[in-house]
């Protein structure tokens, strides 16, 4: 029999790859879900070569990745993860957002990488314990898959933490995960993601590195840029109707350096081009932390996606933002340009207009044309209470039906009641005096309110799971013995859906 000890010590030792990493993934590694070449090879994701060496480099303690979707980023995972396993080896932590897609992805892809990779499949324990859904014990590391959550993000320590999409975790995850290095002198932190919102963790860490720019050389004028959106052009074509010709547009796309307006045009061998000429610069705006790098390429880069799909979405993106409709446009710098997403720069001004009516229209319980709900929010203050009241018709529109300053608990009671408005949508806000709060929704069956930080909440409607901006209702015991209903809402989702809806104004967002 074996002894486990000498077995860790013999696999731990390993003859060192001498030269640059990217030939030992050349003689290694096959990607067998890959659209484009099962084989890795240099040229086909250039932009991954630097980020992949960054991880090879011991001086570099944090990589941070910020990149478009389809760019590769699952392709960079699937290349570090053996190469640690086969070159650099150390308890490694891969963290997606939940147990359950972590699982899955391990299980789907990355797997069989490992298994078509001759230096790792060598490595793998006898034991079929030691091979599970969520970690691989190998003799020299162990490597555990989770998801973004405080209990798999507590506890061992760990050489290598590697998060992925860090855009969907809730605030506070990526730090959590950073503790689980316990200090280590050779610790790698490895954070990849779409675009974030400005200033959220992920876009804090990007912003803490030194960040290199993906950008070409001008094949007229050899001067380096950077993929500006605004080099994108395209005519804007119509129809005899006024309308968008969409054939007409995509047509006319192509691509002008910014220094010389030399055109490229919207080929794939001219994308490739452009590709097979691209290197990284640095940005020195910032001030980065020794050790920290970022990394960031917009999908106009990525050679196999095409400039006249995206514009046809950056143009529907601003159509929608003309209407105050901001989702469209958000996920378009997120998720094309991998950008940090800014309200304060791109929400429209807001122009409120007045609906044709009076607040005496609705003052005794008076449904609005075609309402089906209609709610009551209530905030607290240390001697009085705000108390607003809207009802909503099915479309999501709504007609402001009661506002006012409220001084008793009492009164809004008897408000609430001639304004017919059920008890369990009489919102209260638990932010200040929980206690207090939660004794009024439980005498009156009312519904108390807790803002969080979360993106979304997990429903379960017919056996799968849906995601919402707000909780399932919970209960919990009152001062005063009795129990209280309540639910958590996203502050960020409900503030976006609140500030898309009044920049329409009226019909679909009213007031008297």
């Amino acid at each position: 029999m074996i002894n486990p000890l000498a077995e860790g010590i013999s696999a731990g030792i390993v003859t060192s790859f001498q030269g640059d990493p990217l030939d030992w993934l050349v003689e290694n590694i096959r990607l067998p879900h890959s659209a484009r070449s099962q084989r890795f090879s240099p040229d086909n994701a250039p932009w991954l070569n630097d980020v992949f060496r960054a991880v090879c480099n011991d001086r570099v303690k944090q990589i941070v990745v910020r990149a478009p979707t389809g760019g590769g980023k699952t392709t960079l995972l699937e290349l570090v993860v053996p190469w640690i396993i086969a070159q650099q080896p150390g308890p490694m932590l891969l963290v997606g957002q939940t147990d359950e897609t972590a699982s899955d992805w391990a299980e789907s892809r990355l797997m069989p990488i490992l298994e078509a990779c001759p230096p790792v499949a060598r490595l793998f324990p006898q034991d079929r314990h030691k091979k599970r859904k969520t970690a691989i014990m190998f003799s020299h590391m162990a490597l555990f898959m989770s998801g973004a959550n405080m209990s798999s993000l507590q506890e061992k320590s760990m050489r290598y933490c590697y998060g992925d999409e860090c855009w969907q975790w809730d605030q506070g995850m990526i730090g959590e995960m950073k503790k689980r290095h316990h200090d280590r002198w050779n610790r790698k932190t490895i954070l990849v993601s779409q675009g974030s919102t400005t200033k959220d963790d992920f876009d804090n860490e990007f912003q803490a590195g030194e960040i290199h720019e993906w950008g070409t050389e001008c094949e007229s004028c050899g001067h380096w840029h950077k993929y500006l959106w605004t080099s994108i052009k395209y005519d804007e074509a119509k129809t005899s109707t006024g309308e968008w010709d969409w054939a007409g547009v995509a047509a006319s796309v192509r691509h002008e350096c910014p220094h010389c307006e030399f055109v490229t045009l919207d080929t794939t061998q001219g994308r490739r081009g452009m590709s097979g000429r691209g290197r990284y610069e640095i940005e020195t705006e910032n001030q980065p932390i020794a050790g920290n790098v970022s990394f960031t390429w917009p999908a106009q880069s990525v050679w196999w996606i095409s400039w006249a799909d995206m514009v046809i979405e950056w143009i529907k993106a601003n159509d929608s933002k003309k209407r105050g409709v901001t989702e469209p446009l958000k996920q378009f710098r997120q998720k094309r340009l991998a950008q940090s997403w800014s309200d304060e720069v791109e929400l429209p001004q807001m122009n409120l207009t007045s609906g044709d009516y009076f607040f005496a229209d609705h003052i005794d319980g008076q449904p609005i044309d075609g309402e089906v709900k209609r709610l009551i929010g209530i905030d607290r203050q240390r001697d009085h209470f705000w108390m607003i009241a809207r009802g909503f018709r099915a479309d999501g529109s709504s007609r402001l039906i009661y506002h006012s300053k409220v001084l008793t608990v009492e009164n809004i009671r008897a408000i609430q009641q001639r304004l017919k408005v059920p008890d369990k949508l009489t919102f209260m806000d638990a932010g200040y005096d929980t206690g207090l709060t939660y004794n009024d929704c439980a005498k009156f069956n009312w519904t108390a309110l807790h803002g969080s930080g979360r993106k979304s909440f997990t429903h379960v409607i017919y056996n799968k799971n849906v995601e919402r901006f707000y909780s399932p209702v919970k209960d919990a015991q009152a001062p005063d013995g009795n129990r209280a209903r309540y639910i958590f809402w996203s502050n960020e989702g409900v503030k976006d859906r609140l500030s898309e809806l009044r920049a329409m104004g009226s019909p679909v967002w009213e007031y008297p």
